[in-house]
């Protein structure tokens, strides 16, 4: 009887040891649901998903696929964040944790019970192709009009009325959402405000600046006073529209 525990007991153990060879290892999975291929980057820290450096890894997803890494490779409980986008750029993730929208955006942390990701077909617009010149991680503007605007008029440009001073426009737009604007102040100096955004899941380019949940202004492609009436259409990707902080003019802004 002891003999046969014994051999009990062994082949117990041995099949066991052979479950935890064979289980599969954690794993971090990235689901591609579109139908084209998405080039997804990961990233230790924010400031390399901003500056588009240090690359931790870089995968070509095929449509449908799933892109299976190692728990070994991205840690559970570490903090990562992401970079995922079709060639053209129409479909990407570019945005912000702190105003979220369906599906994960940059930031994730893995974890047993959350390791999956999906590349869906919903996380689209031109917003970073405007915005970050596609595959860039920053874009200045500047002001080189300025618009008053109502349903009887349309756009009717002051530019010429307004001083020096007030003309000075210029924006960055970084990767990493924030708007850095510089402008002169009421007493003619220099002064420079950095400005929350949240990028719109829009066809036209369109970010809301922000101040915790309060809109300030915003600044969009497509509408341009050069554009005809009503509508303003243009598909220019070097001019945008700003309604910018404490101003009641809508900026035209040049790329430069």
């Amino acid at each position: 009887m002891k003999k046969l525990w014994i051999c009990a007991a062994c082949i117990l153990l041995t099949v066991a040891a052979c479950k935890k060879k064979n289980a599969a290892p954690d794993e971090v999975n990235f689901n591609n649901r579109l139908d084209k291929d998405v080039t997804l980057t990961v990233y230790n820290s924010m400031d390399d998903y901003s500056n588009g450096t240090n690359a931790l890894l870089r995968k070509v997803i095929k449509p449908g696929a799933i892109e299976r890494i190692s728990a070994t490779t991205l840690s559970y409980g570490k903090t990562y964040y992401i970079d995922w986008h079709t060639d053209n750029y129409y479909q990407n993730n570019w945005y912000n944790d702190a105003y979220p929208q369906a599906g994960a955006q940059v930031t994730i942390k893995p974890s047993q019970s959350s390791h999956d990701y999906y590349c869906n077909s919903d996380l689209k617009g031109n917003g970073r192709i405007i915005f970050l010149s596609a595959s860039g991680t920053s874009s200045k503007w500047r002001a080189v009009d300025a618009f008053l605007f109502s349903s009887s008029t349309g756009y009717v440009s002051f530019w010429g009325s307004l001083s020096d001073a007030q003309k000075l426009h210029e924006i960055t737009i970084n990767k990493n959402f924030t708007a850095v604007h510089n402008y002169k102040n009421t007493a003619g100096a220099a002064a420079t405000e950095t400005l929350s955004f949240k990028v719109m899941r829009t066809d036209d380019a369109f970010i809301e600046l922000k101040s915790g949940d309060s809109t300030l202004g915003s600044i969009v492609s497509g509408t341009l006073p050069t554009g005809k009436a009503p509508d303003y259409k243009s598909s220019s990707k070097d001019t945008v529209m700003a309604l910018l902080p404490q101003s009641d003019y809508y900026f035209m802004m040049v790329r430069y």
